[in-house]
């Protein structure tokens, strides 16, 4: 009986401490807003850009704006690499799973997203579980052939290349390239790789994926004294990469272009006569191209240089960063 006699005194006393909160609160807070999920636009404006994270996700974002807010995630892991085409309203990742998370029946595969919605669209199932497991980084998956193809790394640890035609979205065979390392297109259809002789391997393909040719240049990568790093840019039908001291190199060409002017085998960037961020000492190599306080090729940077550009413009030096097809600050 003293139970049940309770229960209204709690309702009650629950009710008026109801009433007295509402009193203390009379303009409660508005409820959150509803989420929504929009479509990105046909074209991405020039200040956005992918980040891949290698780990869990690439994220699109409007990297020329201060708020540097995400426009858009897609799901990835450690080795996942990435290509946006311009050609069709479709990205792609290569990827690697296994059925147990960590063990079990390996997959090497690409995922199709559609541009706007970034809903996968498609897959294509690479043969052989050889793509290499590596840090995403540039050489890793590539397009040759207007973007109707794309080349995918592969080490086991031997080297080859699977060629995936993107249109029919099929693989279409494997080049093996023993002693390189990573994908550069090159030419109309095919791409160059980086060899252990210092050399370059240039692959020509025909219509179907196959080798059509193939030819390897002379010794100029000093791979003992002074490599090149593996990031490059290409401009004007020229590749260039960056040395340890930041000159840059042209593969396997005796002139870097900037624009249509030659000037020169070597080029440094930075302030002239001040150290960069690696503690090394910046000189206008022979024929470099003195434009205010920077000695200026064909600006290209690795990314054990972009930090110490992005300080070099907070301090009033202005420059152009160029990736490999667009700028990218």
């Amino acid at each position: 009986m003293s139970t049940l006699r309770a229960i209204p005194v709690l309702v009650c006393a629950a009710l008026t401490a109801g009433a007295t909160w509402a009193a203390s609160f009379p303009n409660p807070l508005p409820p959150d807003p509803t989420l929504r999920v929009e479509k990105l636009p046909a074209k991405y404006p020039s200040g956005w850009a992918f980040l891949n994270y290698a780990g869990d996700r690439i994220e699109l974002r409007n990297v020329g704006s201060d708020s540097r807010e995400v426009k858009a995630q897609l799901q990835a892991r450690d080795s996942t690499t990435l290509l946006v085409s311009d050609k069709r309203p479709e990205i792609y990742t290569a990827d690697t799973v296994w059925s147990r998370g960590v063990r079990g029946t390996r997959t090497d595969f690409i995922t199709i997203y559609d541009s706007q919605s970034l809903e996968a669209t498609g897959e294509i199932v690479l043969p052989g579980t050889k793509r290499a497991l590596i840090t995403a980084m540039e050489g890793m998956f590539a397009f040759t052939d207007d973007q109707r193809l794309a080349l995918v790394f592969n080490f086991t640890p031997a080297a080859s290349v699977t060629v995936v035609d993107l249109v029919k979205r099929q693989p279409l065979g494997e080049i093996e390239i023993p002693g390189c390392m990573l994908i550069y297109p090159s030419g109309q259809r095919g791409f160059s790789t980086l060899c252990s002789s210092g050399t370059l391997l240039n692959i020509r393909l025909d219509a179907g994926g196959a080798v059509a040719g193939r030819n390897e240049s002379k010794p100029f990568n000093q791979l003992d004294s002074d490599p090149l790093f593996t990031a490059s840019a290409a401009l004007g039908g020229v590749r260039d990469g960056a040395d340890g001291v930041g000159r840059l190199k042209g593969h396997g060409q005796q002139i870097i272009r900037a624009g249509s002017q030659h000037i020169g085998p070597h080029v440094l960037i930075g302030p002239v006569g001040k150290h960069n961020h690696r503690g090394r000492r910046v000189q206008g190599g022979e024929g470099a191209k003195q434009i205010g306080p920077i000695a200026v090729a064909k600006v290209f940077i690795t990314d054990h240089y972009l930090d110490g550009l992005r300080r070099q413009r907070n301090e009033g030096v202005a420059a152009r960063i160029c990736g490999i097809e667009r700028p990218i600050l």
